[in-house]
């Protein structure tokens, strides 16, 4: 094969695998197929995290603790915490659905969305309904059931896990 063929089909592979339309182990095989094995092939399958990813989720976990501290350790006004917890629930899901996209199929954009949301509806039946404690465990358990769905729509472990494990630990608590 001569090697302008060659290296359109190497590209084509490689664009393949940067947006995921193969799985990346079959991309690794087709490149090391079709350079021979060469470094080439090595460098595109090798993943070197980037300074900005992990940037942008010490911000992202540092919004999560921010606003796990304005809803339970502040006596701000209920629109100021509202307010400031949908600015934070909006630009978690931003960057989460910004990495999606962009194959950086990060874990923390999304459970820290998944955090927030369980925060910000938990903190929201509080407030609309304090006189009926099930609500509270209702909100949760619908949490947990979010979580086990995105878990197994995304095939993410820690997704099904967490949401298990919060299903379980809610069970445990409401008839203990």
């Amino acid at each position: 094969m001569d090697d302008h063929r060659r290296k359109i089909i190497t590209n084509e592979i490689k664009y393949w695998k940067q947006n995921r339309l193969l799985p990346e182990h079959y991309c690794d095989f087709l490149l090391n197929l079709y350079t021979g094995g060469s470094s080439e092939a090595e460098t595109t399958s090798r993943y070197t995290p980037s300074r900005s990813k992990g940037i942008i989720s010490l911000i992202l976990i540092g919004l999560l603790s921010f606003s796990v501290f304005l809803f339970y350790f502040t006596e701000l006004s209920l629109f100021l915490q509202t307010a400031l917890i949908l600015f934070f629930g909006m630009t978690t899901l931003t960057v989460a659905v910004f990495m999606v996209k962009k194959s950086f199929y990060e874990l923390v954009p999304l459970l820290t969305c998944a955090l927030l949301l369980l925060i910000t509806s938990v903190q929201a039946a509080e407030i609309i309904f304090p006189k009926h404690p099930v609500m509270i465990y209702i909100v949760t358990g619908l949490n947990c059931l979010v979580w086990v769905t995105a878990g197994m729509r995304w095939k993410m472990v820690s997704f099904k896990l967490s949401g298990i494990i919060g299903l379980i630990v809610l069970l445990i608590t409401i008839f203990i």
